[in-house]
């Protein structure tokens, strides 16, 4: 049974070529968006505030998943844009 393509339209010319240089890019991308507000609120609660250690832990990890979630949301933007979908 042959399989049968249901869109209209040239995928293979729509989107957009996926390179691996493209690929780590993003991923760095969203890495030091992840990463940077963590680390900078730890540095700043623990160096300049001078909080506890117990402190500095919380905040830096509600720092992390509160960029993990925004992370996740712009990876799905860049899955859009390197797909050649229209944001």
């Amino acid at each position: 049974m042959p399989l049968i393509s249901v869109s209209n339209r040239d995928d293979n010319n729509d989107r957009k070529k996926i390179t691996v240089g493209r690929v780590y890019a993003v991923s760095t991308l969203l890495a030091v968006i992840i990463a940077i507000p963590a680390v900078a609120v730890t540095f700043v609660m623990h160096y300049v505030i001078r909080a506890d250690f117990f402190l500095t832990l919380g905040a830096g990890l509600i720092t992390l998943f509160i960029a993990m979630g925004f992370g996740y949301k712009l990876s799905k933007k860049f899955v859009k844009v390197l797909s050649g979908n229209s944001l």
